[in-house]
């Protein structure tokens, strides 16, 4: 028996991640953005604005790191930050108009990508490794889904 499997689902998981995460990476950045920033921006538009430290956690990402990701986005004109009305020691962070159109653009690309990924598989298909993907992300993270794509970027479910 062999000791390397390559076809194991760890293994494979892991490799087809990496590549998917390369291919995704470019989609991001050809449109300005890195997985982090896109990922911000899609938090933002499904909940609205965010408090930096709420926006850290949910990204999990130290705060000093995360006003490295906002100050290039906020240079750009895609979001803004601005001072709490209810407690002006907290910033709030909003998506801008150029950040919503940034990151539909962006979204396009994302998909464009995951067909040319998933492009073997059926409607079905498709649909039960989403189910899969889901409950072992679930599994992994005791449920958090701040992991995942954004669900504002209007793909169908199923």
């Amino acid at each position: 028996m062999s000791f390397i499997q390559r076809d194991r689902p760890g293994l494979m998981f892991a490799l087809l991640g990496r590549e998917a995460n390369r291919r995704l990476r470019e989609a991001h950045i050809a449109h300005g953005l890195t997985p982090q920033q896109f990922h911000i921006l899609g938090l933002l538009h499904d909940h609205g604005p965010l408090g930096q430290t709420d926006l850290a956690a949910r990204t999990q990402t130290a705060a000093s790191m995360l006003v490295t990701q906002l100050n290039p986005l906020e240079a750009d004109g895609l979001v803004s930050r601005q001072r709490d009305a209810a407690d002006r020691r907290r910033h709030v962070v909003l998506l801008t108009e150029a950040g919503r159109e940034r990151l539909r653009e962006a979204g396009d690309a994302q998909r464009a990508v995951e067909d040319e990924l998933f492009g073997v598989l059926t409607a079905g298909d498709r649909a039960e490794l989403t189910r899969l993907l889901a409950l072992l992300r679930d599994d992994m993270t005791g449920g958090n889904a701040h992991c995942a794509t954004p669900s504002s970027l209007g793909r169908p479910e199923g």
